[in-house]
């Protein structure tokens, strides 16, 4: 199957779907072990609200992307489904466009449910955003 498929699956452990492409996802760093990645995003004019700064639809959904790889990074059999049953995001400081580097972890792992969080951090290393979600695996 395509990665351009209506059902995507990865093609192999660096596939990145078509929303992080478009995110400007790049993996920095990341360990299966502890459910763990680093990335970065860029954000162009044309992720910006009103008011010039990244709207924040946007920071959600890179915030989605890093606590979805964590959980990703964890499975026994490579390319095992999930969905994200609940985001909360909190926006805590001044995102401008340009480059954002996130972090995601599992903070708890289950047979059918995973707990991660994430944070958003700015080039000056600032807070941005963070977010906690919950996911269904295996659906």
């Amino acid at each position: 199957m395509s990665s351009t498929g209506r059902n995507t699956v990865p093609l192999d452990d660096d596939w990145e779907s078509p929303a992080a492409v478009t995110l400007g996802k790049k993996v920095l760093e990341k360990d299966a072990a502890r459910g763990y990645i680093r990335a970065s995003f860029e954000a162009g004019d044309g992720f910006l609200n009103r008011g010039g700064r990244i709207f924040g639809g946007f920071l959600s959904a890179m915030l989605d992307g890093l606590c979805g790889h964590a959980v990703r990074l964890t499975h026994e059999k490579p390319g095992t489904p999930q969905v994200t049953l609940e985001l909360k995001t909190s926006f805590v400081g001044r995102a401008d466009k340009g480059k954002l580097v996130g972090e995601g972890w599992v903070r708890h792992r289950g047979k059918s449910i995973a707990f991660a969080e994430a944070e958003l951090r700015n080039e000056a290393g600032e807070l941005v955003a963070k977010g906690s979600a919950t996911f269904k695996i295996g659906i």
